[in-house]
């Protein structure tokens, strides 16, 4: 790098400028840092650029000149320096990046594969560095690519457009790429020879000076010149052709703007302000692609809390089916109570003693009109139970299904991937699709003959846990026949050794009593174990369904925390930037 860059002249610079000097070098490093937490989003040109702003920072004024292909960039730098140090040419003649510095004698450096040294002993290059481009609209795209890579790099861009074909298409989106690297522009008319009056050439000016206003928002100084006849004035013979030539090729204010009003100072202000470009071009990029991606996080966070809303209502709905179920199981109980009641009123009387030492049949009659289909009914309801929350289960999988895979459907039109890097998006979309395969998988492969089985299982095992019987291979209604068959047999077996003993004469309504108290015992002791039993047996089961559910889902979900948390640093450390270079600027253009 050269020692005797404009701001390595420290005796150049008042100690205001020094501060801000290091300030601004203090804010590129900050903005530096900041971008490598960004990872591999920031595309290699971002990073290609600031990079080079800060290394460049001590460097002469860079004057870069730019231009479509033709637009005479070579000529206008011969005419400036006085001699012929670029080609010319009516084909591209610029292949590569030149930059043409001070040197004592003219010689030639080739620093990389596309960019080039010249010195030359012109005494303009003592105060600053032109670079020459290539044509930004040439046959060899590689040429354009050089061009606007080293835009960045420069601290005034001086942009030719030809006066046969003013501000194209072209051009004009080449000067917004420009513009948004915060740059100065100046805009000069070249080969306003070709018009033939003033006032055509004033018209020129004054349609460039219009569309350039339009895209700018401000009007850019703007230098209508032939630099073919400064060159031919420069090399004339005879001074009055020399004049002559001079005068008309209006050449005298581009020399004076670069010698005289492009003064030490204004370069000090301009070479501070470019890196301020720079860093202000990036800073707003990336906060914005910080903010859209904090948007899409936003949409991430409102679909698992409508996620973790839909497990919420299903528990909730599971909770009160339940409910529901085991009030319709208690009605089948108290019907069966009350049918056991009036067997008893019916069966429990003296005129019935002959019945009562009937041990079978009075079991048969219990069975058939107390028991009745007390089996089928409870066991039924139990099934009913047990397939609504196998359905409910498989359409909580379904709809979670559906709802991430709308997820993976971009959501922002204006999405920054192409300007900034894709990976976020990459593995978010990635994530996205592995959970959503995982609950795809999980609905497509769901038995639900299986499920359903496995669940009745476990009801009947939990009651059988509880104590209410062996259950084995029965059903939970025929337990409960078996059980209150055995009862109706104990109580029998008890009134008829009593009736025996005791003459029943006196002792039979209290016996009857009792039986119908143990029956009610019996029946509540069942509802409650029931009820217990079911209760518990569907909480573990719901637990274990959203546990399942969350665990699926907890890889986006912790994504999506680590990346909001990660990404709101980076929107606060960016804002603050953001901030300062804003403060940077308004303390250098004051």
């Amino acid at each position: 790098m050269l020692t005797h860059g404009l701001l390595r002249r420290k005796r150049l610079l008042t100690e205001r400028q020094e501060a801000l000097l290091e300030e601004l070098r203090a804010v590129l490093q900050r903005l530096h840092q900041t971008l490598e937490r960004f990872g591999s989003d920031v595309i290699t040109a971002d990073w290609q650029a600031l990079k080079d702003t800060i290394s460049h920072l001590d460097e002469l004024f860079l004057l870069v000149i730019v231009g479509e292909f033709n637009s005479g960039k070579s000529s206008f730098i011969n005419a400036l320096l006085g001699e012929s140090i670029q080609p010319e040419g009516v084909t591209p003649t610029t292949d590569r990046i030149t930059l043409l510095r001070h040197g004592d004698e003219r010689d030639e450096i080739v620093h990389e594969q596309y960019v080039m040294e010249r010195t030359h002993p012109a005494e303009v290059l003592r105060q600053l560095t032109i670079v020459d481009t290539p044509g930004t609209n040439a046959v060899i795209r590689r040429h354009e690519e050089l061009t606007k890579g080293f835009i960045p790099r420069s601290d005034l861009v001086l942009f030719t457009t030809s006066a046969d074909r003013p501000f194209t298409e072209s051009e004009r989106a080449f000067l917004e790429l420009i513009r948004e690297w915060g740059k100065k522009i100046v805009i000069v008319l070249n080969k306003v020879d070709i018009l033939e009056t003033e006032a055509e050439v004033a018209q020129v000016v004054e349609f460039v000076a219009q569309n350039a206003r339009e895209l700018l928002g401000t009007a850019p100084d703007i230098f209508p010149v032939s630099a073919r006849m400064a060159i031919r004035s420069r090399k004339a013979e005879n001074e009055s052709v020399h004049d002559e030539l001079w005068h008309a090729s209006n050449f005298d204010t581009v020399e004076r703007y670069v010698v005289d009003t492009l003064d030490e100072e204004t370069r000090i202000r301009l070479k501070l302000l470019s890196p301020l470009g720079v860093a202000e071009r990036l800073t707003h990029t990336y906060l914005a692609a910080v903010e859209q991606r904090l948007g899409v996080l936003q949409d991430d966070f409102s679909t698992l809390d409508n996620i973790e809303q839909q497990l919420t209502v299903f528990r909730d709905d599971l909770t009160n089916d339940v409910q529901y179920h085991l009030t319709e199981i208690d009605s089948i109980l108290r019907d069966l109570e009350d049918r056991g009641v009036r067997f008893f009123d019916d069966n429990l009387r003296m005129a019935r003693i002959p019945q009562l030492m009937q041990g079978d049949k009075l079991r048969m009659a219990f069975e058939k009109e107390v028991v009745g289909d007390l089996e089928h009914q409870i066991d039924r309801r139990i099934q009913m139970l047990v397939d609504w929350s196998i359905d409910k289960n498989l359409r909580l999988w379904q709809n979670i299904t559906d709802y991430i895979g709308k997820r993976r459907v971009p959501q922002h039109g204006e999405s920054i991937i192409g300007q900034v890097g894709g990976a976020f998006d990459y593995n978010r979309a990635a994530l996205i699709d592995s959970v959503g395969q995982v609950a795809n998988r999980i609905v497509t492969t769901y038995d639900r003959e299986r499920e359903s089985q496995e669940l009745v299982e476990s009801v009947h095992s939990s009651l059988a846990a509880t104590a209410i019987a062996e259950v084995g291979a029965l059903g939970l209604g025929a337990v409960l026949v078996a059980l209150l068959t055995t009862t109706a047999l104990d109580i029998t077996g008890v009134l008829f050794a009593t009736v025996v003993a005791a003459g029943g004469f006196f002792i039979l309504p209290a016996k009857r009593r009792q039986a119908k108290q143990q029956l009610r015992e019996k029946v509540t002791e069942m509802r409650e174990q029931i009820r217990s039993s079911v209760l518990r047996q569907f909480e573990r089961e719901t637990d274990e369904s959203l546990t399942r559910i969350r665990e699926a889902i907890s890889p986006y979900t912790r994504f999506v925390r680590s990346k909001r948390e990660q990404l709101a640093t980076l929107q606060r450390d960016l804002s603050d930037l953001d901030v300062d270079l804003e403060r940077l600027r308004a303390e250098v253009e004051g």
